[in-house]
């Protein structure tokens, strides 16, 4: 069954959206995981010290999608940005958006997890940035604050998407 989940992306983002260049996010892994090859497999992974699983059970790297918070492909995201309504024309945060003023929705089309620096050429330019420098300093402007400045190398959510064109009533 799909579902939908809110995502919010910041004014450029939103703009790389609509313009068709941005495809792709990374979001920080909470909490941070460490991860294990297991020992009876390699081909499996043991996500330790994390909520997900309790006592180190061991998944196939091919099932992490199913772990992901933002869903798995097939299900949407819709976008959360600033907004205003006509009644008061004052700026608002995305995270008080409801669904009904959103103008996006994406269909996740692949889920991955991995280091942060580990992101490829062709992944900085579906992030939207047209050098990696670009990326790195747009990183760090939102996620350092947070504690997860580029350096730290932070396990991330990859998550592939495409804007969908047809209209979607959310009421």
């Amino acid at each position: 069954m799909t579902k939908e989940r809110p995502i919010i992306f910041s004014a450029e983002s939103v703009r790389a959206i609509l313009d068709g260049v941005k495809t792709q996010t990374r979001r920080v892994m909470k909490p941070q995981p460490t991860f294990e090859p297991y020992e009876s497999d390699p081909g499996f992974w043991c996500w330790k010290d994390c909520q997900w699983l309790a006592g180190g059970i061991g998944i196939p790297s091919s099932a992490i999608e199913d772990y992901s918070p933002f869903g798995v492909p097939g299900d949407r995201l819709w976008v959360r940005e600033r907004f205003s309504t006509e009644a008061d024309g004052n700026w608002k945060s995305p995270l008080f958006m409801p669904r009904k003023f959103s103008r996006l929705t994406l269909e996740i089309t692949e889920v991955r997890c991995e280091r942060l620096i580990n992101i490829k050429a062709q992944d900085v330019l579906a992030e939207g940035y047209t050098t990696k420098l670009d990326l790195i300093n747009a990183w760090n402007a939102l996620n350092a604050k947070r504690g997860f400045p580029w350096e730290a190398n932070p396990w991330v959510w990859v998550l592939m998407f495409k804007k969908l064109e047809e209209a979607i009533n959310h009421g």
